[in-house]
């Protein structure tokens, strides 16, 4: 009995990653707005039903393909400065974070990086504490910040989870911003000013 819940359970694991790798592939190549669930469904050999099974609707694609790749992207670039780094200040580390964030627009795309907050804004959107709290790992940029607290590098009257959120509240701004200028500058060449002078007001 065992045996075959978990074959089931293989087999819906690698449908869902089916959907996705497809979906993934229509949507960047054709654009969201041109990519249908039944040529999705059609492409992956699937019924609509099955493909419910495993996701809610399109969104949920792009919530997760957003999130995947950005979390890919933080891991090669950020865990590889942390890695060449040791010794770096908090300041430094945040800096870097930071920056890392805004430069991934330029590895995703403008189109999906704009659909994914529109995605997330929409009513369908499950509650979320905070949008790049779900796609950045909370648990890495507390470090940094309580690194920068207890060795009194970063100013004290502020707490590390406040710290946390006002670092995800610029970095959804900045973003944003970005997004409804269509894309009229360069956010990594910008940011590096905007970064520095949020980073100076917390110490």
């Amino acid at each position: 009995m065992k045996a075959t819940e978990t074959s089931r359970q293989l087999k819906g694991k690698e449908t869902q990653k089916r959907i996705f790798a497809v979906a993934k592939e229509l949507i960047i190549t054709k654009g969201y707005n041109n990519v249908t669930v039944d040529e999705i469904c059609e492409k992956c050999s699937l019924s609509k039903g099955a493909f419910y099974i495993h996701y809610k609707s399109k969104e949920d694609i792009v919530r997760k393909l957003y999130r995947d790749d950005i979390t890919e992207y933080m891991n090669e670039n950020f865990r590889k400065f942390t890695l060449e780094h040791k010794d770096a200040s908090p300041i430094d580390k945040l800096k870097t974070f930071m920056m890392c964030t805004l430069r991934f627009p330029s590895v995703v795309g403008e189109e999906l990086t704009k659909l994914s907050f529109i995605v997330n804004l929409s009513p369908k959107s499950p509650e979320q504490s905070s949008f790049f709290a779900d796609c950045l790992e909370p648990e890495l940029l507390m470090g940094i910040i309580d690194e920068g607290v207890s060795g009194s590098v970063f100013r004290n009257d502020l707490s590390t989870e406040e710290i946390v959120n006002y670092v995800y509240s610029y970095l959804t701004g900045a973003l944003i911003t970005w997004c409804l200028s269509n894309f009229a500058y360069d956010i990594a060449t910008t940011g590096e000013k905007s970064v520095g002078v949020f980073i100076k007001g917390l110490q």
